[in-house]
């Protein structure tokens, strides 16, 4: 098993939607000769260019493809698709965490003198690399970020790390319990219900522009601690698309009594009549 650094372009391809949306990503492969580029098993960071020129995903690679298999679902995330005729190849990604960290930028890399002061393109591997190789030193300073870490979600149970199933619920070690989560099972639940949230009908898109196109967060109506076991989603019974706003009302509790979507719908429209709820104030 070996450690890569690889570039993604943040002016070709939305890979922040491509990661919140499909259940795999598919890499171009560095060569068709699969024992000298990614390998299954190999882990994969990913390094955001300017103007976010930030490492911020983890990948492990799971399968190869060739060009007739690129899905047609990661095609919507490209600004030019044309770039995909000259690939071959592909390595089949799972995707493992998201984090977005200073520690992981370009400037705390040249401040720690990890890379030489230039722009960080193509790829990196330590493997058959000496233990005193600087791209070694590099590729592990990165993978100790993300090391011990989930991936960074708001809330509890809003949906994020890959499984084959739409199996959820299993407890992973981490610093305390944390909860497996489908992003397949995310993905279905949008398509069922659509972007709008479930609870006000709140569009991100049309209410902040094109640019916040697609985002959403992913209710789960059972919250995972609760069940405490690996289980089955159902993502038209158990999921519901909810804006933020809504998603923090409701982890919260009423009188005690934990809040539910009915209840939530019913104070939310109720509020509409207040003559206060669009106040403010510099």
């Amino acid at each position: 098993m070996a450690n890569w650094l690889v570039t993604v372009n943040y002016d070709d391809f939305e890979l922040d939607k491509a990661f919140d949306t499909l259940a795999k990503i598919y890499w171009k492969n560095s060569t068709t000769n699969q024992d000298k580029g990614l390998q299954v098993k190999d882990i994969v960071y990913v390094y955001v260019t300017k103007p976010v020129s930030k490492v911020m995903y983890q990948f492990k690679v799971i399968g190869h493809a060739d060009r007739s298999e690129y899905p047609l679902a990661q095609k919507a995330f490209w600004k030019d698709t044309s770039q995909l005729d000259s690939i071959k190849g592909y390595a089949i990604f799972e995707k493992l965490k998201k984090l977005d960290k200073a520690s992981l930028t370009y400037e705390s890399f040249i401040q720690q003198k990890l890379i030489p002061e230039a722009p960080i393109q193509g790829r990196r591997t330590d493997r058959d690399k000496a233990q005193d190789d600087p791209i070694r030193i590099f590729l592990e300073y990165i993978a100790s970020k993300f090391a011990g870490e989930t991936i960074e979600t708001d809330y509890p149970d809003e949906a994020g790390v890959n499984s084959p199933k739409f199996s959820e619920g299993k407890k992973i070690t981490v610093t305390v319990n944390g909860y497996e989560r489908c992003p397949k099972a995310r993905a279905e639940c949008i398509a069922i219900y659509g972007n709008r949230c479930y609870v006000c009908g709140m569009s991100f898109e049309h209410t902040y522009g094109a640019f916040a196109k697609d985002f959403i967060h992913v209710h789960h109506i059972e919250p995972l601690y609760t069940i405490g076991k690996e289980y089955e989603v159902n993502p038209k019974e158990d999921l519901r698309p909810v804006c933020p706003n809504c998603h923090a009302m409701l982890h919260k509790t009423e009188n005690g009594i934990p809040m539910n979507i009915k209840r939530l719908k019913l104070l939310y429209s109720v509020s509409l009549n207040n003559p206060l709820r669009q106040t403010f104030e510099e």
